[in-house]
């Protein structure tokens, strides 16, 4: 039998332990249980965008007199506005022939921004077009469905609600053409129809194809196969101390 020192014997028995922790380390060690996994992640799609200008109006028919212009005003209920046109007709039921002693129309448009439009004319038509927008963003919409994707189209920079829902003031006054005095007298004004048009962009959401799928593989260079061996477990078994644990 060979004699240990004291000091021998105290570093074995210190290996010993260390040999004995090492391998309920080992036995204990659960690995993540998404390591070497498949995962489902969010795959965002492609969205174009397509615009399309429509249309609408609205009519008036009412009388303007020499001392009491009409007024009124008007609003429209949808946003991203391309134009808006303002078209007086009228006739002059007193005028004489070839047009000698007709009425003067004045239409005034005051925008919602405060913005003063007039004009006036004798002929029995008037035409006032103001420009509101430009076309919105025609960009790809990153999105998660088509509902986000419609959500994003009704926010900037893609929607514009600029006059949506704000009154323009409208004036519509008379200045008398006839100089002679009975049948000045006789000339209370004119009726009149106007005619507001307006155009506006309509957008259109179209998916772009993606050969991307949502299944990607996750691969891992520290995946413990079945069969691994961790290196510090082969050393217990290779030296024989195993039996210690």
């Amino acid at each position: 039998m060979i004699n240990l020192k004291k000091n021998d014997k105290l570093i074995i028995i210190i290996a010993i332990i260390i040999i004995i922790i090492s391998g309920i380390g080992i036995a204990a060690y659960n690995p993540p249980e998404d390591e070497g996994k498949e995962k489902t992640v969010d795959i965002q799609n492609n969205y174009s965008v397509d615009w399309d200008v429509r249309s609408g109006f609205k009519t008036y028919s009412d009388f303007a007199g020499k001392s009491s212009p009409y007024e009124d005003t008007f609003s429209i209920n949808i946003g991203n506005l391309k134009d808006i046109k303002f078209n007086l007709t009228w006739v002059d039921n007193l005028k004489f022939i070839f047009g000698f002693g007709s009425d003067t129309l004045i239409l005034e448009v005051t925008t919602p921004d405060g913005e003063v439009y007039e004009e006036s004319d004798k002929s029995g038509n008037i035409e006032i077009p103001i420009t509101v927008n430009s076309m919105p963003s025609s960009d790809i919409i990153v999105a998660n469905d088509s509902s986000d994707a419609g959500e994003k189209l009704r926010n900037e920079p893609y929607y514009d609600d600029k006059w949506m829902n704000e009154n323009f003031n409208i004036k519509i006054s008379v200045k008398i053409g006839e100089i002679r005095i009975l049948r000045k007298i006789r000339d209370k004004g004119n009726d009149f129809n106007l005619e507001v048009t307006y155009e506006y962009y309509s957008g259109t959401l179209t998916e772009i194809e993606n050969d991307k799928t949502g299944d990607i593989e996750e691969t891992s260079n520290y995946l413990i196969e079945e069969d691994y061996t961790p290196p510090y477990l082969s050393m217990i078994i290779g030296t024989g101390c195993g039996r210690y644990i």
